[in-house]
């Protein structure tokens, strides 16, 4: 007798410790595990005579079946986002010390030997295409004439002294530039410029969205996770203004 009251007593005493771990672990929410276990304890106590409706088990056991798909999902999602993160985090680290063009950033810094990148969304067919460069006293260095473009993405690249647009070289009056002792044209200053592309449009001149390259300097992983590129001169972006990644030449 003693020695099945000293095993009843062991048995209540795990029993009331796991009762006590789980809901400790729970926290009050409802997890598969311990759903399970209620609808088990429930067939295990049920009145023989009277046993569970099979259209009630079944219900019962389809929103187990919920439970746990919505558990699994959840858990799927979490690792998908965190799996996104670190690629979203290793690519952007990939970037710097590289220039990318973003979205509605209109100045540039131009560095000796680098080349300077540029696209415009040019909604229709134009007339009298200019590009105008500034530097950073207002002063206008550059106004090239562009001509004749259809309709679309106008990309060009600048070395501060040569132009090309949607890959070709374009008509730049080099006869302004100094030369060194070889005869090579020396180009504008390094620091930053600003660019404006204008046209002719039914009659009337308008002023296209200009989106210019910067060099990344750092990445900076906000509290968010957000990913925060640092640019060149202070200025900032986030991966979705990223329009185009470039080389650096």
């Amino acid at each position: 007798m003693t020695d099945i009251n000293n095993v009843t007593n062991t048995l209540g005493t795990n029993y009331s410790k796991e009762r006590n771990e789980t809901e400790t672990k729970s926290g009050g929410e409802l997890g598969k595990s311990e759903f399970l276990e209620l609808m088990i304890a429930q067939l295990n106590n049920q009145n023989p005579l009277e046993p569970q409706d099979n259209g009630q088990f079944i219900a019962e056991l389809a929103q187990f079946s919920t439970v746990e798909g919505i558990q699994n999902m959840s858990a799927g999602f979490e690792d998908l986002a965190v799996s996104y993160k670190s690629s979203q985090a290793l690519q952007a680290s990939a970037l710097v010390g590289g220039a990318v063009t973003v979205d509605g950033n209109t100045s540039s810094s131009l560095r000796h030997g680098e080349l300077v990148f540029g696209m415009a969304d040019i909604p229709a067919a134009t007339d009298g295409l200019t590009l105008q460069i500034t530097n950073d006293t207002g002063q206008i260095i550059e106004s090239v004439a562009l001509g004749y473009q259809p309709n679309g993405e106008l990309s060009f690249k600048w070395d501060g002294a040569n132009l090309e647009v949607n890959g070709k070289i374009a008509d730049v009056d080099y006869d302004k530039f100094e030369t060194d002792e070889n005869g090579n044209i020396i180009p504008h200053a390094a620091g930053d410029y600003k660019f404006q592309i204008s046209g002719n449009v039914l009659g009337q001149n308008q002023v296209f969205d200009t989106s210019m390259s910067q060099r990344v300097d750092s990445v900076t992983i906000k509290d968010n996770n957000n990913i925060q590129l640092n640019l060149a001169g202070g200025g900032t972006a986030t991966m979705a203004q990223v329009k185009q990644i470039n080389a650096v030449y």
